[in-house]
């Protein structure tokens, strides 16, 4: 995704200036490059004094706009993304058999959460992403009737001012009805407007990303929170983590340059006593066991000592994941599977 021809910069900045400015290839931009283009951004940014002859405010936001603009289509090129349809006002999906079956497993764990005698009760559903995707709105949104809205019951960790370009339909969250959808590194959703932000989940030009470039963390050498987008939506994770008791992990890495996410992560038991009573589900298709209990006991040094939180590991995508948990459901409760 943080590979693509330098021709999407090309009306921004000079090849040569990425050469001798920013030290970086003339033909295609690596995900290297990016980092030492958005480190020296950042520092220019945050220290005008260092800026060089012909680096300002307005082209330093220029050529952050045109990375974020290329993200975007290099996602949309190999990916595609969901757009939400505003004339069915849904997040359309014609599952296949594989999608079905994570939908059939979403599907029970949204039956598990009872509100009927006015506590919260049952599952309590939250999700955590790095991802700047759509893909699980798409999935809760197709778990309610289509006469329903996952902006209803879905608690972004801030409250957009608008929502594909209408008012937002439920500013304050119920408790007892709500869940937490938080994107650690931004979206391609989330745009800043009128000190605040809205969430457009139309299609976009080019031009028009430019001109109202999303929130997207960037790869880069030291990486820059500082925006009020992720001091808004931090301490609601971290809270998050505190509360939760199961945490599933799904195809992550847990990176050494995602220093912070793995602080946050930590919450979940940042002490051993925090952990005796929970449990770690860790799905990976690629890492073999051993090596996801050892990016674990990275972040929970509890884990080598204590043994605490459980870890659960599985060897297998989340496809295989999800059809292994719908055969432990009863048969007359899978739902969208059959």
């Amino acid at each position: 995704m943080f590979t693509f021809d330098t021709d999407l910069l090309d009306d921004v900045i000079d090849p040569n200036v990425l050469t001798r400015a920013f030290g970086v290839s003339t033909d295609e931009l690596k995900p290297d490059d990016i980092r030492q283009i958005t480190y020296q951004l950042d520092m220019y940014e945050r220290y005008p004094d260092i800026r060089s002859r012909y680096i300002d405010d307005q082209n330093t936001a220029m050529i952050r706009a045109a990375l974020r603009a290329a993200v975007v289509d290099r996602y949309a090129s190999f990916s595609g993304l969901n757009y939400f349809d505003p004339s069915l006002s849904k997040f359309p999906l014609a599952a296949t058999r594989d999608q079905g079956a994570i939908l059939a497993m979403f599907a029970h764990l949204h039956r598990c959460i009872d509100g009927s005698q006015f506590f919260a009760e049952g599952i309590r559903t939250n999700f955590v992403t790095t991802n700047y995707d759509y893909v699980i709105e798409t999935i809760l949104d197709n778990l309610i009737a289509p006469d329903d809205s996952l902006f209803l019951y879905t608690y972004r960790g801030f409250t957009p001012l608008s929502i594909s370009g209408y008012g937002n339909p439920k500013p304050t969250q119920e408790h007892w009805i709500g869940s937490h959808l938080i994107k650690l590194n931004g979206g391609f959703e989330i745009l800043p407007q009128n000190k605040g932000y809205a969430l457009d989940y139309a299609h976009r030009t080019k031009a028009e990303i430019r001109a109202e470039p999303p929130v997207l963390m960037l790869p880069s050498r030291e990486q820059d929170y500082s925006d009020p987008y992720f001091t808004a939506i931090f301490p609601k994770a971290v809270r998050l983590m505190r509360d939760t008791q199961i945490l599933v992990l799904v195809g992550y890495s847990l990176p050494e340059d995602d220093a912070l996410m793995r602080f946050v992560i930590r919450q979940f038991a940042e002490e051993p006593e925090d952990g005796r009573a929970k449990v770690i589900f860790y799905i990976d298709p690629k890492l073999g066991a051993v090596k996801m209990r050892k990016k674990l006991a990275e972040v929970f040094p509890s884990m080598s000592i204590y043994r605490v939180p459980k870890v659960v590991t599985f060897e297998g995508s989340l496809v295989e994941f999800a059809r292994q948990y719908v055969s432990l459901i009863d048969k007359s409760d899978r739902g969208i599977l059959d």
